[in-house]
């Protein structure tokens, strides 16, 4: 007659590398998550830009530029748009700058965004898988009321769409400049 303990010792021995296995594997520490950090959203973004715009049928040039400032509790955005003189109209040209900082409060990156047609706004940004979409409630020195969206959208060929947009009260938004940039 064969003893219970002479069965369990050969089987036991045979599962021995399987467990040894397995505790190997429970033993090593998952790698650690990366820690957040503030505007890496924005990485796609970071440096000159340059291409066509589009305004209300005029045609132009449109250089742009996203840069760290403060310390990094700040991205500086930077924008000239240059229209040539076309049938009637003159050459002219156009500037924004933006300030954009991250509110721990609200858990969301809000800008200031001012236009050198002294219009100004307050943005809250929305992180979106294909890029980051600014949207304001109101814009200062306009009609009470005019709402305005500023969206940057990835593309496939590493250019970025800029988008800006405007919305009178009760309506809905429609293209004021529209570009196609590409890395300088």
């Amino acid at each position: 007659m064969v003893s219970a303990r002479k069965v369990r010792v050969p089987g036991l021995l045979a599962l021995l590398p399987l467990l040894l296995a397995g505790a190997g594997l429970e033993a090593q520490d998952p790698p650690p998550a990366q820690e957040w950090k503030v505007f890496q959203e924005f990485g796609f973004l970071n440096g000159s830009w340059a291409g066509p715009a589009e305004s209300g049928g005029r045609v132009g040039g449109r250089v742009i530029s996203f840069t760290s400032s403060v310390g990094g509790a700040q991205l500086s955005y930077r924008a000239t748009t240059f229209y040539p003189a076309k049938e009637s109209l003159p050459e002219s040209s156009t500037e924004e700058v933006a300030h954009i900082v991250y509110d721990g409060a609200k858990g969301k990156y809000v800008a200031l965004l001012v236009f050198s047609t002294k219009v100004w706004g307050t943005y809250e940004a929305e992180i979106r898988p294909d890029g980051i979409v600014f949207t304001s409630k109101e814009m200062a020195n306009l009609e009470a009321g005019i709402r305005s969206r500023w969206t940057f959208t990835r593309k496939a060929d590493g250019s970025i769409g800029e988008l800006l947009e405007v919305a009178p009260p009760g309506k809905d938004f429609a293209p004021y400049v529209s570009a196609k940039l590409s890395r300088k």
